[in-house]
């Protein structure tokens, strides 16, 4: 069995793009359980004017990193929040047919949940189906706790994208980024 982990990974310098879902629905905040689909990525990537070409850093705004505050978070809001993100078939889309070489998005965990269940059943009933399409089928790396508000606020849909990881020998799971987009 090979072994993995973050030490593994090397700088990740890419071109990026933010996909605002939350500004294109017009609302702050995307609701719980709202599963991200294929035609609210396409919507939202057209009215921004910008697209994924192979080997873009994806970020997808859902609004939820709004609820974090300077000095502590709403945990009670975020809850309200945090569960919306993509289902199998967007990141399907966004591997298969854009090219991704990563996926992240402002929530804790990026994808819808509850899962679909032909999601869950899709990959061999897992409760987070996205995550093993990605990291386990496909090798494309996931983000999570991605800071979105600033580009959003300032419409910043394309950047270069840079982060590195906490090289600590034998962590696989909930490293630390410090990603920063550069425009």
């Amino acid at each position: 069995m090979r072994k993995a982990d973050v030490t593994t990974i090397p700088p990740i310098v890419a071109r990026g793009v933010m996909i605002d879902v939350a500004r294109q629905k017009g609302v702050e905040a995307l609701p719980s359980n709202y599963e991200i689909t294929v035609a609210d990525l396409e919507a939202a990537l057209q009215a921004q004017r910008v697209d994924v070409t192979p080997r873009t850093v994806v970020l997808i705004r859902t609004g939820t990193a709004r609820f974090w505050g300077e000095s502590g978070a709403d945990h009670a809001t975020i809850g309200q929040y945090d569960t919306a993100g993509i289902g199998l078939a967007a990141a399907r889309w966004l591997v298969e047919q854009k090219g991704a070489m990563m996926v992240a998005s402002d929530t804790s965990g990026l994808e819808c949940l509850p899962p679909r269940p032909a999601d869950s059943e899709a990959v061999g009933g897992s409760f987070n189906p996205v995550h093993v399409y990605l990291l386990v089928q496909q090798g494309v790396h996931i983000g999570e706790f991605h800071n979105l508000e600033r580009l959003s606020a300032d419409q910043v849909y394309e950047f270069a994208y840079v982060a590195t990881t906490n090289a600590i020998r034998g962590t696989v799971a909930g490293t630390a980024l410090r990603p920063l987009a550069l425009r």
